[in-house]
């Protein structure tokens, strides 16, 4: 009997202390937030009965977990959520094996992680004197492609999958129904990231019934900070060029008339002839091993990781103290900061050497037994650095990591000059007037797939005035979107939507006055790529073009790039890659429309011209002067085994069609080949180099026959 009442009271007090947490939780759950936010934050959630409580706490935990991985992703990726989804991710990117041809490095050979350089030369790196450099870091707040921006629409995209559909809900009896589209609106505070999302939802639980509408979940992460160390140390590179001078101060350091030591940038002996000489290969090897070893030395004072040490040896104490970078007196106790090279991402790198062999210019005198031997080498390099900036106390102690790379870029023994102009932050108390002032009336806009007039949904639609982008929304399934725009003059609208070639059109909205918008996008193929070439022969009667396909053999391969150009449409470049030797078809993404086409057709084969006497006549008595033509060895300066000889190409400009594109499979490119390596090497002459600079000669002379095939 005793039991029984004790366990009566403990139900009791169990019930009792249910009532009260509840209580509490409903409290709170129909007060307004009273923290001190920004102006433009504002948050309010409404009242709602103590039944439906789980709901909004299975919504919040559900944003949470969407959030922490949209800003996990973008902190492996530099700060973009996306780098193929153009609904996500509005930033063009050019992106390549070859890292410093890029504008993003490819992590790993078989990853799908690619992390954007924060700055960079844009241009190929055998510019001269016309170098551009530029950065991809996206803004952090406000701009339409920030992180903030791409937070929100991540959110919104991935909301429901985490929510599917309250089925927890539907077997205690609760229904809960949509009311309305999701709208996220994300806040990146001093401290935190605050996300706000309006869900209208409809609750019934036997007779009770209530609404909710909005949802406020903060995610521990100081992404302010981050970012704010992140641009502090990609501007001293900007304006200091601290990689350049270390990397300078390694080869200083690790340099000297030895073979085992690096090639001096400048240095002298006075000693009659020289046996010192390196290898270009291995000097390249020795400064990817010095940066791999060296780069991650570099610290940031006053971070969490920052110590500095002392060293014995003045050398080490040198190099040590030149990879501490300043921070303009700011602390970051709470951050680290780490700086990596790994030798699979492929360095650039050039050496004033004739051929492979790097020797030193001499000056000997056989009768006063005098020599000098001068070393004087200039050393091109550019190398991708990884900084990560890691906050070891976010999301409540699991730690989170923001990645980007800075391109070190020297040119002849010195950093290459660029302008300086450091990059900004928003701050979070400045706001897009322009943007929150729609001030038109309703804009209907249409858009149609050019190919076949149906409706486009799910088009992105921007708005650009006085230099500044507005993301007005995406069109529905009927292919429509009805808005109102901010109002200025001399603006544009951008149409953007996967799979489609973007648009961009001349569009002035007017203060309260209502306009109709259509335009119709190129829908883009998927379409199998091979390509052929056509010979031009060498003949008793000279070079000769071969109207007649042929298959690329084994050991040929092809690099084709297609521009596709049309008025007021965004690029669409394409670029593949063809081997003679592939069974199946490589495959490009194209659409109709104009294109210039380049390719470059390489040969897996080492050609040589020999050497020849030739004569010609002195004068008009008939006295002749010979003199040799040295060989030519097109394979002289190749690692063995990988002899190339640039045996053609294609520079021609056509058109695709939609039609074409619609009915086949397969788009077959021709390209000119100069058949030189059919020519007995005995019979070669150095004027049949000349035929090798005539590729875009060829191509115009037989566009007819050059151009391109479906199948």
């Amino acid at each position: 009997m005793n039991f029984q009442k004790k366990s009566q009271t403990s139900i009791f007090m169990i019930m009792g202390l249910i009532i009260i947490i509840g209580g509490v939780i409903f409290f709170y759950s129909t007060q307004k937030i009273k923290e001190p936010f920004e102006p433009e934050i504002n948050i309010v959630q409404e009242e709602i009965p103590l039944e439906f409580s789980p709901i909004r706490e299975y919504a919040n935990s559900c944003i949470y977990s969407v959030g922490v991985d949209g800003l996990k992703i973008m902190g492996e990726q530099g700060g973009y959520i996306s780098f193929s989804d153009r609904s996500l991710n509005r930033e063009q990117f050019t992106i390549t094996q070859n890292p410093t041809e890029s504008d993003a490095v490819i992590f790993a050979k078989e990853s799908e992680l690619k992390i954007p350089y924060w700055w960079y030369l844009k241009s190929a790196n055998s510019c001269r004197g016309d170098c551009r450099f530029a950065s991809k870091r996206p803004e952090l707040r406000q701009a339409d492609n920030s992180i903030e921006k791409q937070l929100e629409r991540y959110i919104d995209l991935k909301l429901k999958e985490c929510i599917n559909n309250f089925e927890p809900f539907a077997a205690q009896g609760i229904k809960v129904s949509e009311s309305g589209k999701i709208k996220t609106d994300v806040t990146i505070g001093p401290d935190e990231v605050i996300v706000i999302v309006d869900y209208p939802l409809n609750a019934e639980s036997g007779d009770a019934k209530s609404k909710l509408s909005q949802f406020v979940v903060r995610l521990p992460v100081n992404l302010d900070r981050v970012y704010e160390l992140a641009t502090k140390i990609t501007n001293m590179e900007m304006k200091h060029r601290y990689l350049e001078k270390h990397a300078l101060n390694l080869v200083v350091a690790f340099s000297g008339v030895s073979g085992e030591k690096l090639p001096p940038m400048s240095d002298m002996q006075f000693k009659f002839g020289s046996s010192t000489s390196w290898k270009k290969t291995d000097v390249k090897n020795k400064i990817t091993s010095l940066l791999i070893s060296y780069v991650p030395l570099f610290q940031v004072d006053g971070t969490y990781n920052y110590e500095r040490n002392t060293f014995n040896s003045e050398l080490k104490q040198r190099l040590y103290d030149s990879t501490i970078i300043p921070v303009a007196n700011s602390s970051f106790r709470d951050l680290s900061a780490y700086f990596t090279y790994l030798d699979f991402w492929p360095a650039y790198f050039d050496l004033n050497c004739k051929g492979e062999k790097c020797m030193p210019s001499s000056a000997n005198s056989l009768i006063s037994m005098f020599g000098i031997q001068q070393y004087r080498f200039a050393y091109d390099l550019s190398f991708p650095v990884l900084v990560e900036i890691q906050d070891p106390f976010a999301l409540n102690g699991k730690g989170y990591t923001f990645s980007f790379f800075l391109e070190g870029n020297v040119r002849n023994n010195k950093p290459m000059p660029a302008d300086f102009a450091p990059l900004e932050m928003a701050s979070l108390s400045e706001s897009s007037l322009l943007c929150d002032a729609r001030t038109s009336g309703n804009i209907t806009v249409n858009v149609a797939n050019a190919a076949t007039r149906k409706p486009v949904d799910d088009a992105q639609v921007l708005y650009t005035v006085a230099g500044e982008s507005c993301f007005i929304g995406s069109t529905n399934a009927e292919g429509m979107l009805i808005e109102q725009f901010p109002t200025g003059v001399g603006g544009f609208l951008t149409f953007v939507r996967d799979g489609y070639v973007g648009k961009s059109a001349e569009f002035d909205a007017r203060p309260k006055t209502s306009d109709a918008v259509k335009v119709e996008l190129q829908p883009i193929h998927a379409k199998k790529l091979i390509v052929k070439k056509k010979n031009v022969a060498k003949t008793a009667s000279g070079w000769q073009f071969v109207d007649s396909p042929v298959d690329l053999t084994s050991r040929e391969s092809a690099t084709v790039t297609l521009t596709r150009y049309g008025e007021n449409e965004l690029d669409l470049p394409a670029i593949a890659n063809y081997e003679g030797s592939q069974k199946e078809p490589s495959e490009i993404e194209i659409a109709a429309g104009n294109y210039a086409a380049e390719i470059n057709l390489v040969l897996d084969e080492r050609i040589i011209i020999p050497e020849k006497q030739k004569c010609v006549k002195k004068d008009i008595f008939g006295a002749k002067e010979c003199f040799t033509i040295p060989k030519i060895d097109f394979g002289e300066k190749s690692t063995p085994g990988q002899e190339t000889f640039p045996e053609g190409g294609l520079k021609l400009n056509f058109t695709i069609n939609a039609d074409e594109l619609e009915s086949h499979e397969a788009i077959v490119l021709y390209a000119v080949s100069i058949d030189l390596a059919s020519v007995p090497e005995q019979n070669r002459i150095v004027e049949d180099v000349e035929q090798i600079g005539k590729i875009e000669e060829y191509s115009k002379t037989y566009q007819l026959a050059l151009q391109p095939k479906f199948q």
